[in-house]
């Protein structure tokens, strides 16, 4: 018969303590606060511009020139 060995590993053990958590747990909102807020706005801003771009009318004479309307009233119209 074969035995079993219940010993474990003190690093595993220790990588699992809520100090760990209480300490990276912050850090990893922070990362996540910062990327959003800087690869997200970039990324809405991008997809406007193409809203934008794609819903616009060709101008005459102007390559890769488009004429947009913008309404400043509120709800769909």
């Amino acid at each position: 018969m074969v035995g079993v060995s219940l010993e474990y590993d003190q690093r595993s053990i220790q990588m699992m303590d809520p100090v760990w958590l209480v300490l990276l747990l912050p850090l990893a909102y922070l990362h996540g606060w910062y990327t959003g807020k800087s690869l997200g706005v970039r990324q809405g801003a991008m997809g406007m511009f193409d809203e934008l771009y794609s819903n616009g009318k060709p101008v005459k004479g102007k390559q890769f020139t488009r004429k947009i309307e913008i309404s400043l009233e509120d709800g769909d119209s």
